[in-house]
């Protein structure tokens, strides 16, 4: 057994050492002591062992395996992979950013595929069989641009003398709109819209300037006035459909304007043609409109470094969703959105002609929004009076019989301005729109009476004399003739405003109504007999093509409903003696299939609120006055006449379980108005106006 060494495994160099070492130079000290070193071969296995994957077997004292030995092959080392160098911070932004830019374009071609698809989707709905408009169908007018073969957008851009880099709106492309037939549409649209619906300026909105600025204004220009455009009838229903999906693309793009205000404001008025009334979203646009309008701010006066008629212009715009917002609210007694104590809507009495940059139809705007005043007052005192259990059945009388008088007196009144007007500007359009004022104010004096009458023959009753039921037969009288007789011959109601014939619609739905057995002892056999000619007249008038574009249109529609009502509440003999046959059971109106909600389902319903007799012991009248009167006797279902109720009713909603009482909702601010002051001549400059709406 060997022994163990007793030398250390390690000991620290000496001094001697040091200076022998340091005695070679540095390249000798190197090749010494490598060399000084056994041979030993790099760890990991040599190339062409690891080529042909098998185990690398080193040789102890060799510089070559034992595999490479054998096969006489050079034993080499395998090199260490250079990692590659990590990428900067400025070079991953670089990476990340060009990342983004790819992904933003593949996600603008999927945003152009389902553009494309969904337009070859309206193109084939409004003309089946063809998967585009076909624009090369033209006169010699559009030779020069089909001769030079360009395109429609292209032409719109030379026409105009637009810049390269302005996107032309997609409604020129896919209908095929060349520049001439632009400056056409625009030309029907104030010829035919503009009168209705004053909200634009002829001087300030011309083509050039919005195919360039507001492509949304432009599109829904166009495609209103197209409705009108009697040489390609097929561009309209396609271009609404543009119309709507630029509306959409403003509501989640945010886009605030003037003049996408006012698109918005037109759609509202000039609906998207719907299946179903349920299904009109006019109202969700003019929503959109006031709050747009409210936060550009303009309610106040508008900045002095505009121009003037740039001024003209906003004033005129926030007029539009003063009248918009408080017709709105009439039809379905709901809140208006605005404030009453409105300091434009207030001082825009002689606002008309307050430059010479005031068009004509300037007037009739500002006779509505005083008009809408008066009726904002009356809706407050309505509301009060349904909240407070100790108001009398008089006083509700009372209420629209003051209502009443005012309306007359305000009508009186800008006849008058009328008159001095049509001097300065005697076109016809301002004569049609004087005579339509006229029809309003008979049709909103209707609206304030139908409410009394309710009231009153729910509690007092009513005798043949009695003033809750003349005015109220006169006022729908008089809203008739006026569209009848004034209006329809002037070839203008095509292009009417749909509210218009809901008036009218409302007025001979009240007629017919008093034909009922209930109402009927009321009316005389003469009268009886000139309700049924003047309906039946309204009825042929409003589905003439003199004012129904089509079996779709608004009054052709209504026309249908007021045919069944009328077949449906008249005696067959009064209808056999004015020469109108009766309708036989289970027939339904002509082209009532065109439209689901053309139906009888709910229209008989009206005025009657169903399942709701009269509670408790009704009112008997004094023996006295008994004779000829009409009254609610217990369990005859409530009556409500009003206007609400009749625009629930028509659009295929349920009728309200409520009573015959009109709720019109408003403010408690309205408590601190007394009646007198309210109801005093319409002095508003002097009214306390201040915090009497919500917060």
């Amino acid at each position: 057994m060997t022994s163990k060494s007793s030398s250390p495994l390690f000991q620290f160099a000496s001094d001697s050492d040091h200076n022998m070492v340091e005695a070679f130079p540095s390249d000798v000290k190197r090749d010494t002591l490598k060399s000084a070193r056994p041979d030993s071969k790099k760890s990991g296995a040599c190339v062409d062992c690891k080529s042909v994957k098998v185990r690398c077997e080193p040789v102890p004292g060799e510089r070559k395996c034992r595999r490479c030995q054998t096969k006489n092959l050079p034993c080499r080392p395998r090199d260490r992979k250079k990692r590659k160098a990590a990428d900067t911070h400025e070079e991953l932004q670089e990476k990340a950013h060009s990342q983004d830019l790819q992904i933003q374009q593949l996600l603008m071609q999927y945003d152009r595929l389902k553009a494309d698809q969904k337009i070859r989707h309206w193109v084939s709905r409004s003309h089946p069989g063809q998967s585009s408009l076909r624009p090369y169908d033209r006169t010699a007018d559009y030779y020069k641009w089909l001769q030079a073969g360009t395109s429609p957008e292209d032409a719109s851009i030379i026409y105009f003398g637009l810049d390269r880099r302005v996107q032309v709106p997609e409604i020129v492309k896919h209908c095929g709109l060349y520049p001439e037939e632009i400056v056409q549409l625009f030309t029907l649209f104030f010829k035919h819209v503009n009168p209705h619906f004053s909200i634009l300026d002829e001087a300030l909105h011309t083509p050039q300037d919005l195919i360039a600025n507001s492509s949304f204004l432009f599109t829904v220009v166009c495609a209103v006035a197209s409705r009108h455009y009697v040489a390609r009838p097929e561009v309209y229903p396609l271009a609404m459909d543009f119309a709507r999906d630029a509306a959409g693309k403003g509501l989640v793009e945010g886009q605030q304007s003037v003049d996408t205000c006012q698109a918005y404001l037109l759609l509202s008025v000039y609906p998207i043609p719907t299946k179903k009334w349920v299904e009109d979203r006019s109202w969700l646009l003019m929503g959109v409109a006031i709050r747009m309008a409210m936060e550009l701010k303009l309610n106040q006066p508008p900045p002095p470094e505009l121009s003037e008629r740039e001024r003209l212009n906003q004033v005129r715009t926030w007029l539009n969703c003063y009248c918009v917002d408080g017709s709105h609210a009439i039809q379905f007694g709901k809140m208006p959105m605005l404030r009453l104590d409105d300091f434009l809507a207030r001082s825009s009495t002689h606002w008309y002609r307050s430059s010479s940059m005031n068009t004509p139809l300037d007037v009739h705007l500002v006779a509505y929004v005083q008009i809408l005043l008066i009726m904002a007052k009356w809706r407050a005192i309505v509301t009060e009076q349904s909240k407070d259990e100790h108001t009398k059945d008089s006083e509700v009388v009372d209420t629209a019989l003051k209502t009443h008088a005012l309306l007359s007196t305000e009508m009186d009144r800008w006849v008058k301005v009328y008159t001095e007007e049509l001097s300065y500007n005697p076109l016809a359009v301002c004569h049609y729109r004087g005579n339509t004022t006229q029809m309003i104010i008979a049709y909103l004096k209707l609206v304030v009476l139908t409410h009394a009458f309710c009231t009153a023959y729910r509690s007092q009753g009513l005798s043949p004399e009695c003033e809750m039921l003349r005015y109220p037969l006169d006022a729908a009288r008089s809203v008739i003739q006026i569209m009848v007789e004034r209006l329809a011959p002037t070839g203008h109601l095509r292009s009417a405003m749909g509210a218009n014939f809901l008036y009218v619609s409302y007025a001979a739905a009240f007629l017919i109504n008093l034909l009922r057995p209930k109402l009927a002892p009321l009316l005389i056999d003469t009268e009886k007999k000139e309700i049924v000619l003047t309906v039946t007249h309204l009825i042929n008038v409003l589905g003439s093509p003199e004012v129904s574009l089509d079996e779709k249109h608004t009054p052709a529609l209504y026309s249908r409903f007021l045919s069944t009502l009328l077949r449906q509440h008249c005696p067959a003999s009064l209808l056999e003696a004015c020469g109108t046959p009766p309708i036989s059971e289970g027939e339904t109106p002509e082209g009532s299939e065109e439209r689901d909600d053309v139906s009888t389902t709910y229209y008989p319903s009206w005025p009657d609120v169903s399942c709701l007799p009269v509670a408790g012991p009704s009112r008997m009248p004094d023996a006295g006055s008994m004779a000829g009167m009409v009254y609610q006797q217990h369990g005859d279902p409530h009556m409500d006449f009003s206007l609400n109720h009749f625009v629930r009713t028509i659009r295929g909603q349920a009728p309200r379980s409520g009573g015959g009482t009109v709720r019109y909702a408003t403010s408690d601010a309205w408590r601190s108005w007394p009646e007198e002051q309210l109801f005093a001549q319409p002095d508003l400059h002097s009214m306390p106006l201040t915090g009497i709406w919500r917060d």
